[in-house]
């Protein structure tokens, strides 16, 4: 009898390995044969829980852009940019070197290269003021000398758009914008009257400001899970003032707060603190009723934003104003009290400085910029990053075909790597940044006078009025430079309308 039970046992386990064996091989066929199909969200572990979700890398591969088969013949696409920011360090790779980044650039554009038959030069005449004179040149003459034009956030944007000197995306046949790898909001935000001269990819590394923090003092000094007051929707600018008042300590007893000293926050007030205003669900222009953008900061809301931002800054020696050399390369984003000195609680830097602060012994995370309050729904970022601008010259075909490509590449190959540049140190990878991190991308949001501004007092309000040192006077403020603001905001949309509408 045992040997009957068990003979029928073993017989069983088998009958349920081999049923197994099949499903799996069903379900695995009928993904290969529908790879567009997104998971099964409903599927369930056997204890009846939900299964986890796959890593967002593995359902990036799932989606597809639709460009047709296309055989370019070898033609050179040449994309011009300027040496500036991530430009020189995360766009084009000359070869695999065992580094992830620089690898996935590299597949990136042999992908490309070998799917249309093209070949891919990265062409520089230096700095960020080289790009427009050299496009606008090109066009005049009517060669086609360059077929993509990567630019600076503002330098030769609103040049080149006033010019007529690159195309309306809308007229760029096969890129899809409905796709994940094109910033929605961009769009949106960009467009005058439906006409969209700039464009924003995957390709395009999203640089936004944000705020780093050092987890060791956040621990000494008991403040509690910083990462959980994001997603509660604590974290705003009062709630970090809070916080860095309580990291301020005069360490060498002199009563002298220095360089030498530990601070809440370590900040500059050159650009960075720009940010805050859109962070704060705030833009600084709208369209009025003459159909022009006008002024939007001349409110109680912005007037509130600054006298907080005033006391972060000033009231109390919790915060230290940092150095920003543009013209030390090596150095370009480091301050005074860098947060390798574990002297720093909070430290505004971009996004890219990750990179960076990686090889620090510090052990840090990444937040997103905080809200005006607790009412406001979405964490906004701010995206300091340049532009893609197809010059008029260009064959539209071959242009829309390979930035819709590099984008999708992009999508599924550079910015999981990215991903990883940011997020791994010499300590630890920091698997809560990169919840951090995802609401930053989810958050991403451009503003159309800052792009289109031309360095205007109003567009770089905050630093503006913060750096007179003096109680907010946002209103007198406000009134001085108003018009010129209007005027600049006047010509851009006259000249595009000039241009561009039939």
């Amino acid at each position: 009898m045992k040997k009957i039970i068990s003979v029928l046992f073993w017989l069983a386990l088998v009958f349920i390995i081999i049923t197994n064996i099949i499903s799996c091989g069903d379900n695995n066929l009928a993904n290969t044969n529908n790879p567009d199909s997104p998971p099964d969200e409903n599927i369930e572990n056997n204890d009846g829980s939900p299964a986890p979700e796959e890593e967002p890398q593995d359902l990036r591969l799932l989606i597809k852009e639709d460009i047709p088969e296309l055989d370019f013949k070898g033609k050179e696409f040449n994309i011009i940019y300027p040496t500036w920011s991530m430009y020189e360090y995360y766009y084009f790779a000359e070869s695999e070197i065992g580094e992830n980044m620089n690898d996935a650039i590299y597949r990136r554009t042999k992908n490309v290269e070998e799917r249309f038959n093209i070949i891919i030069n990265p062409i520089t005449r230096g700095y960020i003021e080289t790009v427009s004179p050299a496009v606008s040149k090109s066009v005049n003459a009517g060669s086609d000398d360059y077929q993509m034009a990567l630019t600076h956030c503002m330098r030769g944007v609103p040049e080149m758009s006033t010019g007529g000197f690159v195309y309306d995306w809308n007229k760029i046949p096969i890129v899809d914008f409905t796709k994940p790898w094109w910033n929605q909001r961009m769009n949106q935000t960009m467009s005058v009257d439906g006409i969209l001269l700039t464009a924003v990819s995957d390709f395009i590394i999203f640089d936004p400001n944000v705020v780093y923090f050092n987890k060791g003092m956040a621990k000494d000094l008991d403040i509690g899970d910083v990462y959980q007051i994001v997603r509660e929707g604590k974290w705003t600018w009062p709630k970090l003032t809070e916080l860095a008042k309580l990291a301020s300590k005069d360490l060498n007893g002199d009563g002298i707060f220095d360089k030498d000293d530990q601070y809440g926050l370590v900040t500059n007030l050159a650009w960075m603190m720009n940010s805050a205003v859109q962070s704060c669900n705030m833009y600084i222009s709208k369209i009025g009723d003459e159909g022009y953008p006008v002024n939007n900061l001349n409110s109680e809301r912005f007037g509130n934003l600054i006298n907080t931002l005033y006391e972060l800054v000033y009231v109390g020696n919790q915060t230290f104003i940092g150095t920003w050399d543009p013209n030390n390369l090596a150095d370009t984003y480091e301050s005074q009290i860098p947060m390798s000195s574990d002297r720093v609680l909070f430290h505004i830097d971009p996004l890219s400085a990750g990179k960076r602060y990686r090889v620090y012994d510090v052990e840090f995370g990444i937040l997103p910029f905080p809200k005006y309050d607790e009412a406001q729904e979405e964490y906004l970022s701010l995206s300091w990053n340049g532009f893609i601008m197809i010059p008029k010259t260009a064959d539209p075909e071959l242009a829309g075909a390979i930035s819709e490509a590099l984008a999708a590449e992009s999508y599924r190959l550079t910015v999981p790597a990215y991903y990883d540049v940011l997020l791994t140190s010499k300590v630890a990878r920091d698997v809560e940044s990169t919840e951090m991190i995802d609401i930053i991308y989810k958050g991403a949001v451009y503003d159309f006078a800052l792009n289109f501004g031309d360095w205007n007092a109003i567009t770089f309000a905050v630093d503006n009025i913060l750096n007179t040192k003096k109680l907010p006077d946002y209103v007198s403020f406000m009134e001085k430079n108003e018009n010129s603001f209007h005027k600049q905001m006047q010509k851009v949309y006259d000249k595009i309308r000039e241009n561009y509408l039939d």
